[in-house]
């Protein structure tokens, strides 16, 4: 996964705020995985909101389809009745 997080920019600034060169590594690293690992692009959100409506898409025709037949069927016996 990309993102656009610069450890070293982050690092040189912490730097320049008084951290130590150590800490600044630690906290950089950390805070890089935790990005990495949470971070959601717009490609995954592209790609999930495609499934999901192809997904209902599909949920939507089988209940359209269902209720066709019922009402086919419905129709028919109104028809037999009444002749």
């Amino acid at each position: 996964m990309t993102n656009n997080f610069d450890p070293v920019a982050f690092m040189d600034t912490l730097v320049e705020g008084g951290f130590s060169d150590r800490q600044a590594k630690a906290l950089a690293s950390s805070l890089f995985q935790l990005i990495d690992s949470q971070l959601v692009t717009k490609s995954y959100l592209d790609m999930r909101l495609a499934q999901d409506l192809a997904s209902l898409k599909s949920e939507l025709l089988q209940y359209m389809f269902g209720l066709l037949i019922v009402q086919t069927g419905m129709t028919a016996v109104l028809f037999k009745l009444l002749h």
